[in-house]
């Protein structure tokens, strides 16, 4: 009985454990369950609070969810398979409505639906089944007629998924990509063709009408990974490389293309390469930068620009026509083998070198071109005399605005009143005229009338034109190419008398092996280019260009004043000087191979450059009637003040007392002058590479490469400036008379580097390179 009493008391005190137990539970869930009504009741009061308004008129169902994104908090995620349906036309107006009313009416028989999560809008289709019992119109029954579900997976040809490769329904923007199984799904067009790209593998087209499902075997690019790239020093298979090496396809990049210089012609075909073209006038050499813009306060970030393993100035010496391959180093690996001149980067440029089976060929190709500016140039009109007068007023400045001309209410709406009366009669170029187009209170001068500079300074169109002849060949063990380039062409300045630029170039390449170990090679190139552009008084060769923007358009432009010409950038450019800038470069190279077994070769170059670089510039004596400061009064021939009604009209009673600008010589004779200077430089190269090769097994393959380079460069330059010009037709030393100045520098420097390399591949898989340089200058 003790025993039994024993065994109900331990009965009792377990059921109070278990029950404390369990109540401990059921709080635990009943707080956890607390909380998660408490966060769906967040969600859901957030989504009810905020209200959206939205004006969404006659736009793309993808472009108002956009829209709706601007005006609230929510974020969108559309998905893949939706991008049909979002170009479907809305016309709709929200004022404070939630954003479930607004989805609702605009996803409402389109097979979309949508889920939000915080402020996570997600829009995705509704499953087939919810689509089945969902009624929708005419439009979408026809969408999901012609559009089906496919299927499939993707593989290389040892059967291994290939994740992330890129499926596009061609012709349009809608596709998907495989995931870490290589499967896919998608909607498509009934008849529609998709395209399988990978890199690394060849692109497919496979049409998927009839089917649904697709097993897909992607092939490797043999012949991408085989291509031979011009790296440091030597080649190398693309498929062993390991730096940031970037090739250009030149054919197709430059070949089809009338383009004045390589620099141009590589604009955005190369990943971090940056090419900016710093003005728009012709023989102006691009920028070029390599991963980033500044690299040295002082110094040049440029990078390293070779022409057959030798430094030039310019790639305006180069004509497109003659190049091979380019191939741009960007990262260490540059500057290991090139030293410190390539701390920013390497384009090495080659040309041809003859054809690689016996035949002759010659060729010509021209390219004649009219060129137009690409897009309407505009410069602040009405509106910008307005944007001007709303800023003086926004910084509670004292008087009227403006600079040089003054800008008030009253003249505000002369301007406006100006432009509906003679806008559409008055020419850009008519005479200007006091009263009608300008005035003066008798402190501050006030323009009425806009003038239009850039149909008085910019050309229409411009010729330019590109020819080239070229003879490529071989003969038994000798190959040869020979070329002859011009190029010329227009600038867009109208009033200069000269705005052009034209180049001359030469090439010739020649290669015979003498023996089995023996090959010598040789080769001379030559570029002459000569560029002409009017001589700015005010000292800037752009200066007529900056002018247009500096300026407002009240500045008459282009306009005569009682027949008298008037200080302006369109007069300036009209009489001045031509300047002439040229620039020759010559270059004369020799090599050899010994090829002294079968895996070991030894390279001598030796390349001599000479550049010659003029520049001739004249300044004559500048008059002109001066629109920028207090004009004066305006008399006849007798002496009498002229009167003139507000259309600008004499009147010999009342009327207005007139203005004119007054007359200045602002470039008087003992300034005119005739300035030239002159840069000499020569640059002898050596090269010296040496190569192994050594294969164990089939399956360790190393390539060993030493070299030296030595760089020897000598420069000189001279200039001299003579004033006060007696014949200002005919501008040169001997036709001045006043002050002569002369000035002048010369330098020569050398360098000596040591350089090796080493590439090892495990069984074309496994790559390892090595670079070592070592500079003394």
């Amino acid at each position: 009985k003790h025993k039994d009493m024993q065994e109900n008391n331990n009965h009792a005190h377990f059921a109070s454990k278990k029950s404390e137990k369990f109540l401990t539970v059921m709080k635990i869930w009943f707080l956890i369950s607390l909380l998660c009504v408490f966060s769906i009741s967040a969600e859901n009061t957030y989504s009810q609070s905020k209200t959206v308004s939205a004006e969404l008129k006659n736009i793309t169902l993808r472009e108002a969810l956009q829209e709706i994104e601007k005006n609230s908090d929510y974020l969108f995620l559309v998905m893949d398979d939706t991008e049909r349906i979002l170009s479907t036309k809305v016309n709709a107006s929200f004022n404070s409505q939630s954003i479930d009313e607004i989805l609702n009416l605009l996803l409402k028989d389109t097979g979309l639906s949508y889920s939000i999560v915080n402020r996570q809008i997600t829009i995705s289709r509704k499953p087939l089944a919810e689509e089945s019992k969902t009624e929708i119109n005419t439009t979408n029954e026809v969408v999901q007629q012609t559009e089906k579900t496919i299927t499939g997976r993707v593989v290389d040809e040892k059967g291994e998924s290939i994740i992330g490769a890129n499926i596009v329904e061609v012709g349009t923007t809608n596709g998907t990509i495989t995931d870490v199984d290589g499967r896919f799904t998608f909607r498509v067009a009934n008849d529609a063709s998709i395209q399988i790209s990978y890199i690394g593998y060849l692109t497919q087209t496979i049409n998927t009408t009839g089917r649904t499902n697709f097993n897909i075997t992607l092939v490797e690019d043999m012949q991408s990974l085989e291509e031979v790239v011009v790296v440091g020093y030597g080649t190398q298979r693309k498929a062993n490389l390991t730096g940031a090496v970037s090739t250009v396809n030149v054919e197709e990049t430059l070949g089809s293309r009338p383009i004045p210089d390589v620099g141009r012609g590589l604009q955005g075909t190369i990943p971090g390469l940056s090419i900016m073209v710093p003005s728009g006038e012709v023989g102006y050499d691009p920028i070029m930068k390599i991963r980033g813009q500044i690299g040295s306060i002082e110094g040049s970030s440029n990078p390293l620009i070779l022409l057959d393993n030798v430094e030039i100035p310019s790639l305006q010496m180069v004509n497109p026509n003659d190049i091979e391959s380019i191939s741009v180093l960007k990262d260490a690996a540059a500057s290991s083998i090139y030293g410190s001149k390539a701390a920013f980067g390497v384009i090495l440029i080659t040309t041809k070198k003859g054809a690689a089976t016996e035949k002759t060929e010659i060729t010509y190709s021209n390219n004649l071109v009219w060129q137009q500016p690409f897009k309407e140039i505009e410069i602040a009109g009405i509106d910008g005399l307005e944007y001007t007068l709303e800023a003086h007023k926004n910084m509670k400045a004292s008087g009227p605005a403006g600079g040089f001309w003054r800008i008030s209410d009253e003249s505000f709406e002369k301007a406006k009143e100006w432009q509906e009366k003679y806008g559409s009669t008055i020419k850009y170029n008519d005479p200007v005229v006091y009263g009608r187009d300008w005035i003066y209170d008798g402190t501050d001068k006030y323009g009425y009338r806009i003038y239009d500079p850039v149909k008085t300074m910019i050309k229409n169109s411009a010729f330019s034109q590109n020819h080239n002849i070229s003879l490529n060949g071989k003969r038994k063990e000798t190959s040869y190419s020979l070329s002859v380039g011009y190029l010329g062409q227009e600038g867009m300045m109208k009033p200069a008398k000269d705005d052009n630029f034209n180049r001359f170039t030469g090439n010739l390449n020649l290669s015979s092996k003498i023996t089995d170990f023996l090959t010598v090679r040789g080769g001379a190139m030559y570029s002459d280019a000569t560029k002409k552009y009017p001589n700015s008084p005010y000292g800037f060769i752009s200066d007529p260009w900056l002018y247009l923007y500096r300026w407002s358009r009240l500045f008459p432009t282009g306009v005569l004043e009682n027949g008298e010409e008037i200080r302006d950038p369109y007069f300036d450019t009209k009489n001045a000087h031509t300047a002439v800038d040229r620039k020759k470069y010559s270059n004369l190279n020799l090599g050899t191979t010994l090829d002294l077994t079968e895996n070991w070769d030894f390279n001598v170059d030796y390349a001599y450059s000479t550049q010659f670089n003029q520049e001739t510039t004249s300044l004559p004596t500048f008059s002109a009637r001066e629109p920028w400061y207090t004009p004066v009064r305006l008399y006849d021939d007798e002496g009498n003040q002229v009167y003139v009604d507000e259309n600008g009209n004499p009147t010999d009673t009342g009327g207005m007392p007139a203005y004119r600008f007054p007359f200045v010589n602002y470039v008087t004779k003992d300034k005119s002058n005739y300035y030239k200077n002159s840069f000499t430089s020569d640059k002898h190269t050596v090269n010296v590479v040496t190569n192994y090769y050594l294969n164990l097994a089939d399956q360790h393959m190393f390539k060993f490469m030493l070299g030296s380079n030595i760089v020897s460069y000598e420069w000189d330059n001279h200039w001299s400036k003579k004033t006060d010009l007696i014949d200002e037709d005919n501008p040169q030393f001997n036709f001045a008379v006043g002050t002569e100045t002369v000035g002048g520098n010369t330098n020569w420097d050398s360098q000596v580097g040591y350089f090796g390399r080493v590439n090892y591949s495990y069984m074309d898989k496994y790559l390892l390179e090595g670079n070592l340089r070592y500079d003394a200058t």
